[in-house]
């Protein structure tokens, strides 16, 4: 029985070769085939299987670490699609000395000369109470330690907004388009790690902060539905053309000398404006920018070359881990409403300092009102950790050209990861002496424009979606072995088919099994029915 079954499975697995989709086997199973012949094109069809396993292996390879590609969408975009960049400028004197002393006689006697000279050092390290450089209020912190107990219950915040030069006092005049218009209607007050500064079309003033939202949620549409946002208060400006004069212009006044602090040039550099243009939903990055010193007849041009990219909606169902970056919507900050990296990093340090000093810089609010600005006698911890907050810790597992502190940072911001939507913007300035100076009141002028008629457009989408992998590997396993999804159903198939004749081969096999033992017990305990004695003679 044992060889009718062998013989039986023998030709199942026969007709199987015989009718199987898959090149080359049945040559391997021919009845008139030898030995050599069999080995030749089992060999055969065993480096086809290798070759199309090294293939589809690359295929995955490739899908596991490229997942998305950058690819050039438009190289002309019209301008009047997207916003007109926003540009924040930031005076570099931000304390007028005399308004400040009058705040600071409220709670201390300055006219004492000793606490005079301490009360200049104190707002000497208001002026440095910046990212990335509060380490360098050490020096003025040392000078004034006597009174910063006195100081204690005065709110920064306050105090800087009312010594900020006002707009009146900072700009001379603006235009929009080519045309004269109000300085003080195109610029509202911007918070920065920098300190209280002045921007035109930002998202992250204090005039436009409340329209975050409704940006981002546009974010993630498509850059032709943008352009009728045009709601009420929230209105971004644009432009159509290129070229100077067509953009932003701004004439600089000179902040009275007057009101500098003693050694000025020495805590935050000459008298002047730093200048910075970055994205509508940014905030300005501090330390960055271009300084334009405060200078008869001095002119800056900066022409804006713009870039866009966008994620297709595919881009969204891949990880957070796969694409890098996050939607507009994925997640949310404490200090805007609208998340892009540079916002991310900056709450990532302001929640360090509260962490390690318990308060927040004056310039930004939290969302949770429970940490309170930092007061006069905080101020020091904030410089003692001015080192860490430089720096934050890479990513697990990356260790060369790390030192093995760096590695262990404590300032981690791993998780503020770029937006799957960007724009860029590649700045060329230039300064140069103005050949038509405005008048004698002007020191400063700033051109800001674009470069080109046009943007160039790119779109990140997916590298190989789940169905491009499939038919990779089909194509492949094809191309290989012959293999189709017909393939996998008729082995499926045929295994059925062997699995049940086993299973009825081994179930007749017991079941005879068990015949064969109960017919021996049952000759074995049946008695003879002949008497004992010598077995009777019937033929007589």
């Amino acid at each position: 029985m044992l060889r009718d079954g062998n013989q039986s499975l023998s030709i199942l697995l026969k007709e199987y070769s015989k009718h199987c989709t898959l090149h080359g086997v049945h040559y391997v199973f021919r009845d008139d085939a030898s030995f050599i012949e069999r080995s030749i094109w089992l060999s055969i069809i065993f480096l086809c299987f290798i070759c199309a396993s090294l293939l589809v292996n690359t295929m995955w390879v490739r899908f596991s670490l490229a997942p998305t590609v950058t690819v050039v969408k438009d190289t002309h975009l019209p301008l009047h699609l997207f916003p007109f960049p926003a540009i924040t400028i930031c005076p570099n004197n931000k304390i007028k000395k005399s308004i400040a002393l009058k705040y600071i006689s409220r709670y201390l006697n300055i006219s004492d000369d000793n606490n005079l000279k301490q009360a200049l050092h104190f707002l000497n390290v208001l002026s440095l109470f910046q990212h990335p450089y509060y380490s360098r209020m050490f020096e003025h912190l040392d000078q004034c330690a006597d009174i910063l107990p006195s100081l204690q219950d005065i709110n920064v915040t306050d105090l800087m907004i009312q010594v900020l030069p006002a707009c009146s006092e900072l700009f001379l005049e603006c235009s929009w388009h080519g045309k004269p218009d109000n300085c003080c209607e195109l610029f509202s007050m911007q918070r920065s790690e920098e300190g209280f500064c002045y921007s035109f079309n930002s998202m992250t003033s204090e005039k436009l902060n409340q329209c975050e939202l409704e940006l981002s949620s546009l974010d993630n549409k498509d850059s032709n539905e943008i352009i009728g946002y045009e709601d009420m208060d929230c209105v971004l400006r644009r432009n159509t053309a290129a070229g100077t004069a067509t953009g932003m212009e701004v004439f600089v006044k000179q902040i009275d000398p007057n009101e500098s602090l003693p050694d000025q040039i020495d805590v935050t550099g000459i008298s002047g404006v730093r200048v910075q243009v970055h994205h509508v939903t940014e905030y300005p990055e501090a330390g960055m920018g271009y300084l334009v010193p405060a200078q008869h007849g001095l002119k800056m041009s900066a022409t804006i070359k713009p870039s866009l990219t966008q994620s297709t909606e595919a881009i969204r169902h891949l990880s957070i881990y796969e694409r890098n970056c996050y939607f507009a919507d994925e997640k949310k900050l404490g200090i805007s409403k609208s998340y892009t990296e540079k916002s991310c990093l900056i709450e990532c340090r302001l929640q360090y300092l509260h962490e390690v000093c318990g308060c927040r810089p004056y310039y930004f609010n939290m969302r949770d009102s429970s940490v309170h600005v930092c007061n006069s006698t905080e101020l020091k911890c904030v410089a003692d950790h001015s080192v860490e907050l430089r720096f934050f810790s890479p990513p697990t597992g990356i260790l060369r050209g790390f030192e093995g502190t760096e590695m262990f940072s404590p300032l981690n911001c791993s998780d503020c990861l770029p937006t799957c939507h960007e724009n860029m913007y590649d700045i060329d300035s230039d300064l140069v002496m103005d050949s038509m100076p405005m008048s004698q009141s002007s020191f400063g002028y700033l051109d800001i424009y674009y470069k080109n008629e046009g943007a160039v457009k790119y779109q990140r989408d997916v590298t190989f979606g789940w169905i491009d992998l499939l038919v990779s590997f089909g194509g492949i396993a094809g191309l290989f072995l012959g293999f189709s999804l017909l393939s996998i159903v008729e082995f499926i198939y045929w295994t059925i088919k062997v699995c049940c004749f086993i299973f009825q081969y081994e179930k007749q096999t017991s079941q005879s099994k068990k015949i064969k033992i109960f017919a021996e017990e049952l000759t074995r305990n049946i008695p003879s029915s002949r008497p004992p004695g010598p077995a009777p003679n019937y033929f007589y």
